[in-house]
């Protein structure tokens, strides 16, 4: 089967929803990590570990938009997750999310919520819903 027309400007088509699939995923992520932060259940000893959730989208293997969910009061949280975003291994394009703070895997195994449930399954089920 042969195609005859005019295929001009689906460069253009391509690159809109690419821009409003990625943009999407980066409100879907704001929108996690900051849900994460305000449903977190935990002692919060010291406000790193609130103030650590962060996540970034990755486009054509590039971070093309990244945050730390943080209060300004909480360098040391903001840095430890930007590194932890900026320097690990990414599988592919798409919305990843984390917290920085080394013990925060340690919180989690203890049955407190810190990224995952209020985050990462929170922006699963956005994404299922919305895109």
């Amino acid at each position: 089967m042969e195609f005859k027309g005019d295929i001009s400007g689906l460069d253009d088509l391509e690159k809109q929803i690419d821009d409003a699939y990625f943009g999407g995923l980066s409100k879907i992520g704001r929108d996690a990590t900051r849900n994460a932060r305000t449903q977190a259940k935990y002692q919060n000893h010291t406000g790193n570990l609130r103030n650590g959730n962060g996540g970034c989208v990755v486009r054509d293997g590039q971070i093309v938009d990244l945050w730390v969910d943080n209060d300004g009061a909480h360098p040391d949280a903001m840095e430890n997750t930007r590194n932890l975003l900026i320097y690990s291994e990414k599988q592919g394009d798409g919305l990843y999310l984390a917290n920085g703070m080394e013990y925060a895997s340690y919180v989690e195994s203890k049955g407190f919520d810190v990224i995952m449930s209020n985050g990462l399954l929170y922006a699963k089920r956005q994404i299922e819903k919305k895109i």
